[in-house]
Protein backbone atom coordinates (compact mmCIF):
# COMPACT_ATOMS: atom_id res chain seq x y z
CA UNK A 1 0.00 0.00 0.00
CA UNK A 2 2.85 2.27 0.62
CA UNK A 3 4.20 1.90 -2.53
CA UNK A 4 0.77 2.15 -3.99
CA UNK A 5 0.02 6.40 -2.06
CA UNK A 6 3.81 7.03 -2.89
CA UNK A 7 3.69 6.41 -6.93
CA UNK A 8 -0.23 8.22 -6.52
CA UNK A 9 1.57 11.56 -5.70
CA UNK A 10 4.25 10.80 -7.67
CA UNK A 11 2.33 10.28 -11.24
CA UNK A 12 -0.15 12.98 -10.21
CA UNK A 13 3.01 15.52 -10.29
CA UNK A 14 3.98 13.93 -13.42
CA UNK A 15 1.03 13.86 -15.12
CA UNK A 16 0.36 17.93 -13.65
CA UNK A 17 4.07 18.95 -15.26
CA UNK A 18 2.69 17.42 -18.43
CA UNK A 19 -0.78 19.14 -18.62
CA UNK A 20 0.89 22.39 -17.64
CA UNK A 21 3.44 22.31 -20.64
CA UNK A 22 0.88 21.02 -22.95
CA UNK A 23 -1.68 23.67 -21.98
CA UNK A 24 0.94 26.80 -21.20
CA UNK A 25 -0.61 29.39 -24.06
CA UNK A 26 -4.21 28.56 -22.28
CA UNK A 27 -2.33 28.57 -18.40
CA UNK A 28 -0.27 32.02 -19.53
CA UNK A 29 -3.22 33.86 -20.93
CA UNK A 30 -5.66 33.00 -17.78
CA UNK A 31 -2.86 33.75 -15.50
CA UNK A 32 -3.43 37.95 -14.75
CA UNK A 33 -1.38 37.76 -11.60
CA UNK A 34 2.07 38.80 -10.71
CA UNK A 35 3.98 35.52 -10.88
CA UNK A 36 7.48 34.91 -8.38
CA UNK A 37 9.34 33.37 -11.30
CA UNK A 38 7.41 32.04 -14.55
CA UNK A 39 3.80 30.87 -14.76
CA UNK A 40 5.58 27.13 -15.22
CA UNK A 41 7.80 27.27 -12.89
CA UNK A 42 5.22 28.84 -10.33
CA UNK A 43 3.01 25.82 -11.11
CA UNK A 44 5.34 23.13 -10.54
CA UNK A 45 6.71 24.41 -7.88
CA UNK A 46 3.16 24.50 -6.54
CA UNK A 47 2.51 21.07 -7.32
CA UNK A 48 5.89 20.39 -5.66
CA UNK A 49 4.84 21.70 -2.25
CA UNK A 50 1.55 19.98 -2.60
CA UNK A 51 3.28 16.55 -2.76
CA UNK A 52 5.38 17.36 -0.09
CA UNK A 53 1.92 17.94 1.82
CA UNK A 54 0.99 14.91 -0.05
CA UNK A 55 3.84 12.89 1.75
CA UNK A 56 3.96 14.47 4.93
CA UNK A 57 0.21 14.10 5.54
CA UNK A 58 0.65 10.09 4.86
CA UNK A 59 3.74 9.99 7.08
CA UNK A 60 1.54 11.53 9.97
CA UNK A 61 -1.67 9.19 9.00
CA UNK A 62 0.94 6.14 9.83
CA UNK A 63 2.36 7.70 12.51
CA UNK A 64 -1.06 8.80 14.41
CA UNK A 65 -3.91 9.27 12.27
CA UNK A 66 -5.43 11.91 15.19
CA UNK A 67 -2.05 14.32 14.28
CA UNK A 68 -3.31 13.99 10.25
CA UNK A 69 -6.58 14.67 11.23
CA UNK A 70 -5.54 17.86 12.56
CA UNK A 71 -2.90 18.91 10.20
CA UNK A 72 -5.42 18.40 7.39
CA UNK A 73 -8.19 20.91 9.37
CA UNK A 74 -5.25 23.17 9.90
CA UNK A 75 -4.27 23.51 6.29
CA UNK A 76 -8.18 23.57 5.23
CA UNK A 77 -8.37 26.74 7.50
CA UNK A 78 -5.57 28.34 6.13
CA UNK A 79 -6.31 27.61 2.96
CA UNK A 80 -9.94 29.01 3.15
CA UNK A 81 -8.24 31.87 4.99
CA UNK A 82 -6.16 32.57 2.14
CA UNK A 83 -8.87 32.45 -0.70
CA UNK A 84 -10.83 34.57 1.58
CA UNK A 85 -8.38 37.38 1.43
CA UNK A 86 -7.60 37.07 -1.90
CA UNK A 87 -11.11 37.50 -3.38
CA UNK A 88 -11.46 40.60 -1.33
CA UNK A 89 -8.37 42.24 -1.77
Amino acid sequence: MDRVLRYTGIFVFIGWTIAILVNFPIYQYTTKQATLFHPIVDGVLFMAIMLVIYFVIIKLYKNKQSFASIGLAFLGVISLAMAFYYYIA
